[in-house]
Order: C-alpha cells, then structure tokens, then sequence
C-alpha cells in the first residue's frame, strides 16, 4: 500500500542545490567510474534492460550500495519468469539493504514468464514481508508510444494502489510536465513525484534517444526552447530551461514533488559541472 510519504522534502542537502536530485545510471562497462563522480550518498537508480537483464542491475545496484551510494534497482516484469523469481528478487535486494525499488514493464518485446505488466508484480511484491519502504512506478506526461492514454490513465490507478512515487519520463514540454504532475500526484492517489529530466548529453544522441521513446511531441519545445540548427546538433544539450520552469513546482511545500530525477546516460563528470555553475548562477536570484 502506498505511504504518501515525501522524504526528499526532509533531506535537500544530496549536492543538487538547485532542487533535490538522484541519479540514474546504466549498469554497462565504466559504471563505477561514473557513479565516483556523485555526491557520497547520492540515490542510484539503475535501468534494467533486456540486452543487459535483471541480474546485471542487481549485481551494480550491490556494487554501489558498497562504494556508499543508495542505489535503487529497476525491476522490469517482462524479465522475471514467475511469483518465484520476484520472491527471490525482492528477498536478495532486501539482504542488501536496497530499501527502494522501481518497478517497471520493460521493453522486452515478449515476456520470459508470466508477466507482461508491472500491476502483477507490484501486486505480489506489497504482500511481502520484505516489501521496501518505498516502491516506484513510471509516469507518461507526455503518453507512451505503444500504448493508449486511456490505457495508461487505468494502468496507472491500479499500480498506484501499491507503490508510494512515480517518476515522470523525460519530457522536454515543462507545462506538459507541470499539469500531469499536479493531477497524479495528489493525497487521493497516495503519489509523490520525482520529475524526470535529461542530463546533459550530445544533442544528436538526445534526439535519438527521444525519437525512441515517443516523445516527439515535446521535441517541439526543446525547438522553442533552443532552436535545432545545425550548429546545435553539433553541441549538448543541458536542461536549464526545463530546470528553472520546473523549480517553483519542486520548491513549492504544498505540491508532492520530490525533486527531479536526472537521467545521466553514464554521462556524470559534465552534469556535475553543469549543475554546479547553474546552482552558481541561479540560487543568487532566488534570495
């Protein structure tokens, strides 16, 4: 059962001045290297991938669990075989001392077992005695390429009976982001939010990442927002604009935002540097 709890607004003071943050990083080659470039005590999530499988993000969310960092595994349905397996999951992040997961379907075409949603697996995962303290699901601001709004709409409802937060896919469109977080994440849903943002990352490989998770609409935005020349996509990409449409929203004590959540593509030394001369430029004109 959802909690409703907000501890991101009891704990600001993780090394993102600007808003609370935590992480996101892929459990590939150089993970580690990355991850030593967070703030000691960064909350972690780490994807879950088909190519790459459960027990690769298992085994990184240990390995950064011991070079202090919290890490926060994802745990896509599609790649667990049965009520077995998601026993067995949930006990072993539990011996770890992972109090944190998210749940996802993932993007595995065919299921491997019996699950082709994360609604079955929350559901088995909230009558554990191992259950987390807080457990994740995704949000579509923007709505899901495969996938109906009114799909998603009922998806969503029944999964948020058994988790606690809902993190927002990346989405370029801050209005867009606003107005779908101010109606889900409410007292009658029992949500909190973690806004999901880009990190900074070469515009080329941005967009391309963008096109495939369907959410060209907003691409639209970022072209307002920046323009799409070619010189641009030649250069990077950071989300300043979207990080300074965004703050009222976080910083506003009666909203249920719990900071943003910043999807980093293992691309951690520059989005440190950005963050630090943006928190220098920026926390001045708030005082």
């Amino acid at each position: 059962m959802a909690t409703g709890i907000n501890p991101a607004k009891e704990n600001r003071t993780n090394g993102f001045t600007a808003g609370p943050a935590r992480y996101e990083l892929i459990p590939i080659r150089g993970l580690l290297d990355a991850a030593k470039a967070l703030p000691t005590g960064s909350t972690v999530a780490v994807t879950c991938s088909p190519r790459h499988g459960l027990e690769r993000t298992l085994d990184a969310a240990e390995s950064l669990m011991g070079i202090g960092l919290r890490a926060v595994p994802h745990i896509a349905a599609r790649l667990l075989r049965n009520e077995a397996e998601v026993h067995r999951t949930i006990k072993r992040i539990h011996r770890a001392g992972m109090d944190e997961i998210y749940v996802i379907a993932g993007d595995a075409e065919t299921p491997v077992g019996d699950f082709s949603s994360a609604l079955p697996v929350l559901a088995i995962v909230s009558e554990m005695e191992e259950r987390p303290t807080r457990v994740g699901i995704a949000g579509y601001p923007e709505g899901h390429a495969l996938i109906s709004d009114a799909a998603l709409d009922e998806a969503l409802w029944a999964k948020a009976a058994h988790a606690d937060y809902v993190v927002t896919q990346m989405c370029f469109d801050a209005n867009r982001i606003s107005a779908w977080v101010r109606q889900v994440a409410t007292p009658e849903s029992g949500l909190t939010a973690w806004i999901g943002l880009p990190g900074v990352l070469e515009m080329r490989r941005l967009l391309s990442i963008s096109l495939k998770i369907g959410i060209g609409q907003s691409l639209r935005a970022l072209r307002r927002q920046q323009g799409l020349s070619g010189q641009l996509l030649q250069g990077h990409y950071t989300p300043d604009d979207l990080l300074r449409s965004l703050l009222p929203l976080v910083d506003d004590p009666a909203m249920r935002v719990n900071g943003f959540h910043l999807n980093t593509f293992n691309n951690v030394p520059p989005l440190m540097d950005w963050r630090e001369a943006f928190a220098a430029a920026y926390v001045p004109s708030r005082q």
